[in-house]
């Protein structure tokens, strides 16, 4: 991660750089229609749904919509994977979003912070444990729904491969991740990211970029110490001592 030159107390830093923004945007859209348009679909019997599918143009137009942003979101996963291996295999770059034992640490310090137990949160680097839980359970959802979204999609051909059972099972598994998507995003990404008092109304980081140093002192303290290691040793100086904030 990259970081302005100044070290004033109104210094920003770079938390996502634009193709990560630009990759949110699109996954925001996407997954947003794809909610819709599958719900009002699972749920087609529904006044609510019956009246979208009509406004929409009818269950065909509806199918065909659902299945083009199907298609976006699979590029966009495609797309995130090659960086993510050009990035971490071939550039041997710092993975920061791999689960490691310090999670399960951090996590178990957390709990007992929340029960009062403990005096201080544990300090977090680039992603707490919370960030690399969403991140991970939206991979593992995005791969369950792409692949039982082809199932659905091809049936002819999947069950010159699979048994018609497979079909069945893809509707159900389909139907219960596009639920469970839907309520973890409206009640743990929502709050986690925007609604929470450190942040509220909206995290402005995602669309601009940008977190402020004392928002980063607060929240990444061990990736900022490292950064500031890393740019005392540029610029041959040593490191400053900045006590983090918990």
């Amino acid at each position: 991660m990259s970081v302005t030159v100044a070290t004033h107390e109104d210094e920003t830093f770079i938390r996502f750089a634009l193709r990560q923004r630009l990759e949110h945007i699109i996954l925001l859209v996407a997954f947003t229609v794809l909610a819709v348009t599958g719900l009002i679909q699972k749920f087609n019997q529904a006044a609510l749904a019956e009246g979208t599918i009509q406004f929409l143009g009818g269950i065909e137009r509806v199918r065909f919509i659902h299945r083009t942003f199907a298609l976006i979101l699979a590029i966009e996963a495609i797309y995130h994977g090659v960086t993510m291996f050009y990035t971490f295999v071939l550039k041997r770059e710092r993975p920061t979003m791999l689960p490691t034992p310090q999670d399960l640490k951090d996590a178990w310090q957390m709990i007992l912070y929340f029960l009062g137990r403990r005096k201080e949160r544990p300090l977090f680097d680039r992603y707490d444990f919370r960030q690399k839980f969403e991140y991970w359970a939206m991979v593992w959802g995005t791969i369950i729904m792409g692949l039982t979204g082809f199932m659905m999609w091809f049936p002819i051909q999947t069950t010159r491969i699979l048994s018609g059972q497979w079909i069945v099972a893809a509707k159900a598994a389909h139907g219960a991740e596009a639920i469970l998507a839907v309520v973890s995003i409206l009640l743990w990404h929502m709050y986690g990211a925007h609604l929470n008092a450190e942040v509220f109304p909206l995290d402005t980081a995602i669309f601009t970029g940008k977190i402020s140093k004392e928002r980063m002192l607060r929240e990444h303290p061990l990736e900022y110490a490292r950064l500031m290691e890393e740019r005392a040793r540029a610029a041959g100086e040593p490191a400053p001592i900045e006590t983090p904030k918990t």
